[in-house]
């Protein structure tokens, strides 16, 4: 089983001479819960997703991992299982640093006893919301599904239906997993939260006393 972890590069073959490429942005087995204490654990999605790394991927399609545009992403950051390469005869081709400062969370929805909250990265952040509306936005912690959805969003933003399955295409492909995908609604719940949402990750959590950088 080939497992991945912080960043490495990955290649994902999609034809016979053609690659997709992506990076791995945090290891949360790794670098969170072999590291912090089980009770600052608690109160956060990333518990969720022990054996899980936070990906990004490259726009394009490329023979070579020399002809990638790194500055260019496709997805920014999603969760999948850390031997997600092994069911896509996947390949680690290289390494490059991860600045902490760059890296951003998927955005969802949790409940925590009766509350309701915007969860990302180490944040829960309180939300007035009922159960009803909760249920009906219904974006939500989740992994190990979307790794085929990862690989056809990257091939359909870098332009490449020829290499797409037939029906394989999505209108949303984080619909349910990120509220990053939902304009309107991020827009909503981030004011419900009472927070900035153009704030980076890194920004928003070292304010609250919550530096990553401590994890790197």
């Amino acid at each position: 089983k080939v497992k991945c972890t912080t960043g490495d590069v990955f290649a994902i073959p999609v034809s016979e001479t053609e690659f997709i490429f992506g990076r791995v942005l945090f290891d949360v087995t790794k670098q969170y819960i072999k590291i912090v204490p089980e009770e600052e654990r608690e109160f956060n999605y990333l518990g969720f997703f022990n054996k899980s790394v936070l990906v990004e991927m490259f726009l394009g399609v490329y023979t070579s991992v020399e002809d990638v545009d790194f500055e260019k992403k496709a997805v920014t950051g999603t969760f999948v299982f850390n031997d997600f390469l092994s069911k896509y005869e996947g390949v680690i081709v290289g390494k490059r640093e991860v600045n902490p400062v760059e890296v951003s969370f998927p955005e969802v929805l949790s409940r925590y006893g009766m509350k309701i909250y915007l969860a990302l990265g180490e944040l829960y952040l309180s939300i007035p919301i009922d159960g009803d509306e909760y249920r009906e936005i219904g974006v939500y912690a989740s992994s190990g599904y979307g790794y085929y959805n990862l690989i056809v969003a990257t091939l359909d933003f870098s332009g490449r239906d020829d290499l797409i399955k037939e029906d394989a295409k999505m209108d949303n492909y984080f619909r349910d997993s990120d509220l990053r995908s939902l304009p309107d609604v991020r827009k909503r719940i981030w004011k419900l939260a009472g927070e900035d949402m153009n704030k980076s990750y890194y920004e928003l959590a070292k304010g609250k006393g919550v530096d990553l950088a401590r994890l790197y």
